[in-house]
């Protein structure tokens, strides 16, 4: 456990509780690195959804053009 982390007491549900228990045994790891792990990915997850979100209104371009551009621009 590193040595930022803080205790705290979480409520779970009984099947997610054993699944946790499954994963940590098949892993060798602890319940509480998978818990912060998955937090985690899902934290970024949140923020790209949120990235998308603000840019949606953003032109798009076609991958052929991207590609005849940066071709003309590194050409050796």
């Amino acid at each position: 456990m590193s040595k930022l982390s803080e205790k705290t007491t979480i409520y779970l549900n009984p099947y997610v509780k054993k699944y946790l228990q499954y994963q940590s045994l098949q892993k060798s790891r602890s319940m509480s690195d998978i818990v912060n792990e998955e937090f985690t990915d899902l934290l970024e997850d949140y923020e790209d959804l949120l990235e998308i979100e603000k840019r949606k209104d953003e032109p798009t371009y076609p991958w052929e053009l991207i590609k005849r551009e940066l071709d003309k621009k590194y050409a050796l």
